[in-house]
């Protein structure tokens, strides 16, 4: 019976486990989640849906694709912090689509390729961690693949204008998701057509790059739809931000090499983990041929984007993200070369990586007890990793032809398991919401609230479901000055765990504590220091 069920719906079932309990376990992450989430929630309130804003300031640093869907969400269902942290998965569910439609355009003759690359892009790691975060690199990564299927499809069956203004739709949603960085994703591919298309009879390269280049103004325009009133409104320092600010001038700034040009290959093992441990795929890897046109489409799409963020020195390791379904593919690629001449599929180095894992996270709050650690840690469950233990056991013991699905919802589970272990112990420090009813409560009681910090990134604001903004103060001068007219205000601070400050109430931060402080106290202790 279970053979009867369509090997799509077994991938939806997979991925709706993963968003599930990933969304369950964990809150929305400080301070990347908690800080778009709060900018659509001041969007909400103030029913601005042009200008983004942060703590009553305007805020430039992201597009409003993610905002307005955020708001879309709330306008059919109330504001519900569950629903709209579905976004972000849902655009990896699209991205899982896509990535098997590329593979079916590249591989016509192996229907089954589609499905396999799905399983081993679902079971990549990188994806996985990303794919239940509300941030803007999954949307991103799903509109690259939306325009990296539109060349593929324009190459290999034919130039038309439904398939150009998918193209341009595919470049206008990206800039909108975040900003410009999606031609870098799908311009060199388009441009290195030569090197990996197979021309049919009668294609036109003035057409080809005629529609690329129409397909790009397309694009800018759907995003200047925005772009243009939004500036205007805005002001002129929005307007500059935008326009200027978030496209060529952090390119030119990154050029000064913060961190070195490899900085990204040290992460590679953990990018293509846990296929990188699997016999199979370095095999396979042999035998791939650089003269094959599908491997020269996979290395066009990959590789000038790698080149490009090594030499841009701002790096994040989810920058990649939309080069993972490109990894997947040559991940499958080389599987498909290896599984055909081999009969011992079993995954022994996957399952004993698995197994270490799980004796190390069994271990743990032994280990803790005399090596400390983090002090939460001697309070883990064993079972969290005897769980882990068994799981690579059964990956031994399981026989399929298609190992690459046992392996793939290995992954899944193991790293539900380690997510819902750290988290069971660590994740009061995550969780904004009891700081940040402390700050509703004091802002309903008619006490100001401000903030003694550097920059503050909104992490209590939806959480609060605030209504006012909290006044940030950098200097201990214009807090004074504050004081003036407020007295009885309360001073927030993020201060190191073993500060020793008297506090009216304190609350985790990450690694550290917000702590709620009357003013003249506050000032008292400072000037004490």
């Amino acid at each position: 019976m279970l053979k009867r069920i369509p090997e799509a719906f077994w991938i939806f079932f997979v991925w709706l486990l993963l968003t599930s309990v990933s969304i369950t376990v964990r809150p929305l992450f400080p301070v990347d989640e908690t800080r778009y989430v709060s900018v659509a929630w001041e969007m909400w309130l103030n029913h601005d849906y042009w200008v983004p804003h942060l703590n009553g300031e305007t805020y430039s640093h992201k597009p409003p694709l993610l905002f307005w869907l955020i708001n879309l969400v709330w306008a059919v269902v109330g504001v519900n912090e569950t629903a709209i942290r579905f976004i972000g998965p849902l655009f990896s569910l699209a991205g899982l689509y896509l990535t098997g439609q590329i593979a079916r355009l590249l591989w016509p003759q192996h229907p089954q390729t589609m499905f396999q690359v799905q399983w081993v892009l679902l079971g990549m790691f990188l994806w996985m961690l990303y794919g239940s975060l509300t941030m803007f690199d999954m949307m991103l990564a799903c509109f690259a693949l939306l325009g990296i299927y539109s060349v593929l499809k324009l190459a290999r069956c034919g130039l038309n204008w439904q398939r150009w203004l998918l193209l341009s739709l595919a470049i206008g949603g990206g800039i909108l998701s975040k900003g410009p960085v999606i031609l870098l994703h799908v311009l060199p591919l388009a441009l290195l057509a030569p090197w990996w298309l197979e021309r049919p009879k009668n294609f036109s390269w003035r057409q080809w790059y005629g529609g690329v280049f129409v397909a790009v103004l397309i694009g800018a325009a759907i995003a200047l739809a925005w772009a243009i009133p939004a500036g205007f409104k805005g002001g002129e320092a929005y307007r500059q931000a935008i326009f200027w600010g978030q496209t060529s001038g952090r390119i030119v700034k990154s050029f000064a090499h913060q961190l070195p040009w490899w900085w990204y290959f040290k992460w590679l093992p953990l990018l293509l983990l846990p296929w990188l441990l699997w016999r199979p795929f370095w095999q396979g890897l042999r035998a791939i041929q650089i003269g094959d046109t599908r491997i020269r489409f996979i290395l066009a799409w990959i590789v000038p984007v790698i080149i490009a963020f090594s030499l841009i020195s701002g790096k994040r390791l989810h920058y990649w993200l939309p080069l993972v379904p490109g990894f997947a593919l040559l991940i499958s690629a080389a599987l498909t070369h290896a599984l055909a001449h081999r009969e011992d599929n079993r995954p022994l180095g996957i399952a004993l990586f698995y197994g270490l894992l799980g004796v190390l996270l069994t271990a743990l709050p032994f280990i803790n007890q005399y090596w400390p650690i983090k002090a939460e840690f001697s309070s883990l469950s064993p079972l969290w990793g005897m769980g882990i233990v068994a799981g690579a056991i059964l990956l031994l013991w399981l026989r399929t032809p298609k190992t690459w699905i046992i392996i793939s919802v290995a992954s899944v589970l193991l790293f539900l398991m380690i997510e819902a272990a750290a988290f069971s112990v660590l994740g009061y420090r995550y969780d904004m919401a009891p700081a940040a009813e402390k700050i509703k409560q004091l802002q309903n009681d008619n006490i100001p609230v401000v903030f003694y910090i550097a920059k503050y990134h909104g992490q209590y604001n939806f959480v609060g479901r605030l209504i006012q903004p909290i006044p940030v103060m950098q200097t201990i001068a214009s807090l004074k000055k504050w004081l003036e007219k407020y007295p009885n205000t309360v001073v927030l601070q993020v201060v190191s765990e073993d500060a020793e400050m008297h506090v009216l109430a304190a609350y985790p931060f990450k690694g550290r504590r917000v702590v709620f402080v009357p003013a003249e106290i506050f000032i008292a202790q400072l000037s004490g220091r």
